[in-house]
């Protein structure tokens, strides 16, 4: 059932990214305050990851951390790199990263938000 789901998902959502991502970024113009403000509050030096980053747009608010994102859709992840992002194209429900390796994930969704923040190594 959940190959099945994520058969769906690259089918029927992926595709839809990938075939907006050129007028994507002119549809991400604020940054939620919320989310804002989570990434002013993270120490300089802090690394944070931005999974689902689309173009980037949070991974210019916080100059004090080291930000790297990452996305499914190569379109977007190409936009975000010509804004001179650090950003990789990868499943995001398959993660190339060890566990407990950043300060702070984000996770922007519609309907879903996730933040946090976890101690420093």
């Amino acid at each position: 059932m959940e190959h099945e789901a994520t058969q769906l998902e690259k089918q029927h959502v992926h595709s839809v990214y990938e075939n907006t991502a050129a007028y994507f970024s002119d549809l991400q113009t604020k940054a939620w305050p919320r989310v804002r403000n989570f990434l002013l509050e993270q120490k300089p030096g802090s690394l944070v990851v931005d999974i689902g980053c689309g173009t980037g747009k949070y991974l210019s608010v916080n100059s004090q951390v080291y930000n790297l994102g990452c996305d499914y859709c190569e379109g977007l992840v190409e936009i975000a790199r010509k804004k001179g992002d650090e950003v990789l194209v990868c499943d995001n429900l398959n993660l190339p990263f060890r566990d407990q390796c950043f300060n702070a994930v984000i996770s922007i969704g519609g309907k879903t938000t996730y933040l946090h923040s976890g101690p420093s190594k």
